[in-house]
Parts: structure tokens; C-alpha cells; sequence
């Protein structure tokens, strides 16, 4: 009898533990639901900028005329690593890169091979077509690879912003940076 009334407490026990646990599930889900009609009404920001190897960017930026922003780095460059965890990291960076430019990452130390319109090369070897001599740099060219400038250094994110709004829409073409900016701050 003590088996018993001990076998029937255990399975009284589960069942009520089981129905418990199917209605929060319950809940939850009628939760998520809920929260995915929101999210699917809601305009997301890009979550991270759409990298591609320098010849795969190439070909993309000749086909659909933006320009190319190239970010020259190495595993072991600090800077780079704050840059991708911070300013790469910004909502404002990341829209005006994916909406305007096409976006390349080198790595300067790697021997990878790059096939550029029939031209054999390696990353390293580009990094010192750029001359490139430090970490990171960046390069801004033309759709169709033409440089228009470089930019040396870790760049915070508002840094970083101006500089693509500045190049975006060729005001470099008509106006010098340091005016630029200084036009935007009279505007504020």
C-alpha cells in the first residue's frame, strides 16, 4: 500500500508539474507571436556591413556604380578590432556603407590570392599597391577603382560618418572637408 500511495503522489506530481510547464509555454508563445507581428512591422537597421573580398567588391561596385570603400587590416592590429567592435558597430555607419558604397576588407598580412580583372596577387601585396603602412586604412575609389582617398587610423563612429556622407554624393568634388564640416556644424 506504501508503494502504491507513493507510486500515485509521483504521478500526481508530474502530471500537475507537466500541465504547469505546457501553460507557460502557452504563454510564451502566444508572447512570441505577439512580438514577431511587432518586429515584422518595424523597420530594422542592418545588423553589420556587408564585407566581400576586394575582387568579388570590385565586380560588384563596376556593376552597380557605387563606390568602394576598402578597409586594409590585419588579425593582430588592435585598432582594427576596436573599429569592428565600435564604429562598425554603429547603425548610422552601417546603413550609410550598405546603402552607398560596396564594402571591402583586406587583410594586409594574408597571402591569399586575388584574381583582379586577370591580375594575379595576394591581400599583402595589394596592401603595398595602396601603401599601405599602418593599421587600419582605409580606401575610398570610384566604381570603377579610380582612388579618390585614403584615411589613416582608428576613426570613431561620428568621424567615420562624416567622412561617408562627405564622399557619398561627391561633395568632395566641389567642397574641401575641413569646409564641409564646418558647414555642418552651422546648420545644427
Amino acid at each position: 500500500m506504501k508503494k502504491f500511495s507513493f507510486f500515485l503522489t509521483c504521478t500526481c506530481f508530474f502530471l500537475l508539474a507537466s500541465l504547469a510547464l505546457a501553460g507557460n509555454q502557452a504563454a510564451k508563445s502566444k508572447a512570441a507571436d505577439k512580438s514577431s507581428v511587432v518586429e515584422q512591422n518595424k523597420v530594422k537597421a542592418p545588423a553589420e556591413i556587408d564585407w566581400l573580398r576586394y575582387s568579388e567588391g570590385m565586380a560588384q561596385a563596376k556593376e552597380n556604380g557605387k563606390k568602394v570603400f576598402v578597409e586594409f587590416t590585419a588579425r593582430w592590429c588592435g585598432y582594427c578590432r576596436k573599429m569592428r567592435a565600435t564604429t562598425f558597430k554603429d547603425s548610422s555607419v552601417i546603413a550609410l556603407l550598405n546603402d552607398n558604397f560596396v564594402s571591402v576588407s583586406v587583410d594586409g598580412d594574408s597571402r591569399d590570392t586575388l584574381d583582379i580583372d586577370g591580375w594575379i596577387t595576394t591581400e599583402k601585396k595589394l596592401a603595398k599597391e595602396y601603401r599601405v603602412s599602418g593599421y587600419p586604412t582605409f580606401w575610398f575609389l570610384t566604381p570603377e577603382g579610380e582612388k579618390i582617398a585614403p584615411v589613416n587610423g582608428y576613426k570613431d563612429a561620428r568621424f567615420m560618418f562624416d567622412v561617408l556622407d562627405y564622399l557619398k554624393d561627391d561633395t568632395y568634388m566641389t567642397v574641401e572637408f575641413k569646409d564641409y564640416i564646418e558647414n555642418r556644424k552651422k546648420s545644427k
